[in-house]
Protein backbone atom coordinates (compact mmCIF):
# COMPACT_ATOMS: atom_id res chain seq x y z
CA UNK A 1 0.00 0.00 0.00
CA UNK A 2 2.82 2.40 0.87
CA UNK A 3 4.58 1.58 -2.38
CA UNK A 4 1.45 2.35 -4.43
CA UNK A 5 1.05 5.68 -2.62
CA UNK A 6 4.70 6.56 -3.28
CA UNK A 7 4.34 5.74 -6.98
CA UNK A 8 1.15 7.80 -7.16
CA UNK A 9 2.87 10.79 -5.54
CA UNK A 10 5.84 10.43 -7.89
CA UNK A 11 3.54 10.43 -10.92
CA UNK A 12 1.74 13.55 -9.65
CA UNK A 13 5.06 15.36 -9.08
CA UNK A 14 6.29 14.45 -12.58
CA UNK A 15 3.04 15.65 -14.14
CA UNK A 16 3.30 18.94 -12.25
CA UNK A 17 6.89 19.45 -13.44
CA UNK A 18 5.83 18.72 -17.03
CA UNK A 19 2.93 21.21 -16.74
CA UNK A 20 5.22 23.90 -15.31
CA UNK A 21 7.60 23.41 -18.25
CA UNK A 22 4.80 23.83 -20.78
CA UNK A 23 3.44 26.91 -19.03
CA UNK A 24 6.87 28.56 -18.85
CA UNK A 25 7.43 27.96 -22.57
CA UNK A 26 4.01 29.44 -23.34
CA UNK A 27 4.86 32.45 -21.17
CA UNK A 28 8.02 33.02 -23.24
CA UNK A 29 5.98 32.90 -26.44
CA UNK A 30 3.43 35.37 -25.08
CA UNK A 31 5.83 37.83 -23.43
CA UNK A 32 9.34 38.09 -24.78
CA UNK A 33 9.63 36.15 -27.99
CA UNK A 34 10.43 37.70 -31.34
CA UNK A 35 8.87 36.43 -34.57
CA UNK A 36 9.93 35.73 -38.14
CA UNK A 37 7.89 34.81 -41.20
CA UNK A 38 9.20 32.83 -44.12
CA UNK A 39 9.11 29.64 -46.15
CA UNK A 40 10.00 26.25 -44.68
CA UNK A 41 12.43 24.05 -46.61
CA UNK A 42 13.03 20.49 -45.41
CA UNK A 43 15.98 18.97 -47.21
CA UNK A 44 18.80 16.57 -46.30
CA UNK A 45 17.42 16.18 -42.73
CA UNK A 46 17.76 19.93 -42.17
CA UNK A 47 14.90 22.37 -41.60
CA UNK A 48 15.49 25.85 -43.01
CA UNK A 49 13.43 29.03 -42.81
CA UNK A 50 14.04 31.30 -45.80
CA UNK A 51 12.79 34.84 -45.28
CA UNK A 52 13.79 36.30 -48.69
CA UNK A 53 10.89 37.56 -50.82
CA UNK A 54 12.37 36.30 -54.12
CA UNK A 55 12.51 32.69 -52.94
CA UNK A 56 10.37 30.13 -54.80
CA UNK A 57 9.59 26.49 -54.16
CA UNK A 58 11.24 25.63 -57.49
CA UNK A 59 14.51 26.99 -56.06
CA UNK A 60 14.17 24.67 -53.08
CA UNK A 61 13.65 21.66 -55.31
CA UNK A 62 16.60 22.34 -57.62
CA UNK A 63 19.22 23.60 -55.15
CA UNK A 64 21.10 21.84 -52.36
CA UNK A 65 21.08 23.12 -48.79
CA UNK A 66 24.51 24.71 -49.26
CA UNK A 67 23.36 26.45 -52.45
CA UNK A 68 20.26 27.79 -50.69
CA UNK A 69 22.40 29.11 -47.85
CA UNK A 70 24.78 30.77 -50.31
CA UNK A 71 22.16 32.21 -52.66
CA UNK A 72 19.79 33.80 -50.13
CA UNK A 73 20.51 36.41 -47.49
CA UNK A 74 18.00 35.50 -44.77
CA UNK A 75 18.35 31.75 -44.21
CA UNK A 76 17.94 30.26 -40.74
CA UNK A 77 18.40 26.68 -39.53
CA UNK A 78 15.57 25.77 -37.18
CA UNK A 79 16.32 23.75 -34.04
CA UNK A 80 13.64 22.13 -31.85
CA UNK A 81 10.94 22.75 -34.45
CA UNK A 82 7.88 20.51 -34.23
CA UNK A 83 6.38 20.56 -37.73
CA UNK A 84 3.01 18.89 -37.31
CA UNK A 85 0.96 19.58 -40.43
CA UNK A 86 3.72 21.68 -42.01
CA UNK A 87 5.50 20.61 -45.18
CA UNK A 88 8.31 21.98 -47.31
CA UNK A 89 7.19 25.12 -49.16
CA UNK A 90 4.68 26.28 -46.52
CA UNK A 91 4.72 29.87 -45.27
CA UNK A 92 5.10 29.94 -41.48
CA UNK A 93 5.51 32.29 -38.55
CA UNK A 94 7.93 31.26 -35.80
CA UNK A 95 8.48 32.53 -32.27
CA UNK A 96 11.97 32.46 -30.75
CA UNK A 97 14.03 34.14 -28.04
CA UNK A 98 17.46 34.32 -29.66
CA UNK A 99 19.34 33.73 -32.89
CA UNK A 100 22.57 31.79 -32.42
CA UNK A 101 25.62 33.19 -34.19
CA UNK A 102 26.61 30.58 -36.72
CA UNK A 103 26.46 30.09 -40.46
CA UNK A 104 23.66 29.77 -41.24
CA UNK A 105 22.15 31.40 -38.18
CA UNK A 106 20.39 28.88 -35.94
CA UNK A 107 17.14 29.55 -34.13
CA UNK A 108 15.74 27.62 -31.18
CA UNK A 109 12.04 27.63 -32.03
CA UNK A 110 9.48 28.11 -29.26
CA UNK A 111 6.38 27.92 -31.46
CA UNK A 112 5.63 27.54 -35.17
CA UNK A 113 2.38 28.37 -36.96
CA UNK A 114 1.38 27.83 -40.58
CA UNK A 115 0.16 30.98 -42.33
Amino acid sequence: MKRAAAIFILIIVLLLLWLIGILSQQAQVNEGAATLEGTIVMKENIILLIEDKGFTLADAETQSVNELIGNYKSVYKLNNAVLSGIKSGDMVKIWYTEILESFPAQINVLKIEKL
